[in-house]
């Protein structure tokens, strides 16, 4: 019996697929959901409104629709479309479940208080956030080719850990560790993946989700009171 010599092996040896197939899972997706992708827009907009509402129960209510999200894509697309082919994908459908059972806890028992940036900031952020959860599923078209791939919130991972990181924010500094713990060791993941099947366009989004998720772990916003 010989040893294995694992330096001879490149991510490339571990991927039983290439990149047709892995665009060809958000087209089923699309195609098997079809018309569902309407509550994934309707979640987009609730969240939206949420931010430039600002309040307490405005709080509570993005962590749930994250966690509804978190779950969507976790035990869809992860589960039941990306983990017959990648093994791992599996256990991340399982690890966004507990992320969105997190995000439901906080939501619930975190004692919020009322503070708020002011009218105009809140617009711009909830305006901001709508727009780009709105155009990151258009990497992934970009990438195959075909509208039908179009990569929603909700739906598919990546742009759901994209657009959830900001709001993630909204978390003191001393616990948001927890719950970007997992969008750190995804993206990571995503873009070891995503390099190896050669789509260079759609590794923009959790190479740059990456990069959020880590200022994220010490960034403390300071939104300005108002009653506006």
């Amino acid at each position: 019996m010989t040893d294995v010599d694992w330096l001879n092996y490149s991510l490339s040896d571990f991927l039983m697929f290439g990149p047709e197939v892995f665009l060809r899972l958000f087209v089923r997706i699309n195609q098997d959901f079809w018309p569902l992708q309407g509550i994934a827009v309707v979640i987009m907009l609730l969240i939206a409104g949420c931010v430039v509402r600002g309040d307490t129960l405005a709080k509570r209510a993005i962590l749930l629709l994250l966690a509804a999200a978190w779950g969507w894509s976790g035990a869809g697309f992860l589960m039941d479309y990306y983990g017959p082919i990648n093994s791992p994908a599996t256990w991340f459908g399982w690890a966004f479940i507990l992320q969105a059972a997190l995000l439901t806890v906080a939501a619930l028992v975190w004692p919020w208080d009322g503070s708020a940036a002011h009218s105009a900031r809140r617009w711009q952020a909830g305006a901001g956030w709508l727009v780009m959860t709105a155009l990151l599923p258009l990497l992934v078209v970009g990438q195959s080719g075909n509208w039908y791939a179009v990569a929603l919130f909700g739906l598919t991972p990546d742009v759901t850990v994209a657009a959830s990181v900001p709001c993630l924010l909204l978390l003191p500094r001393q616990v948001r560790w927890l719950f970007l713990l997992l969008p750190l060791l995804w993206c990571l993941f995503s873009v070891a993946t995503l390099w190896t099947l050669g789509t260079r366009l759609m590794l923009i989004l959790p190479a740059v989700t990456l990069a959020v998720t880590v200022v994220g772990f010490w960034f403390s916003p300071r939104p300005v009171q108002s009653r506006g």
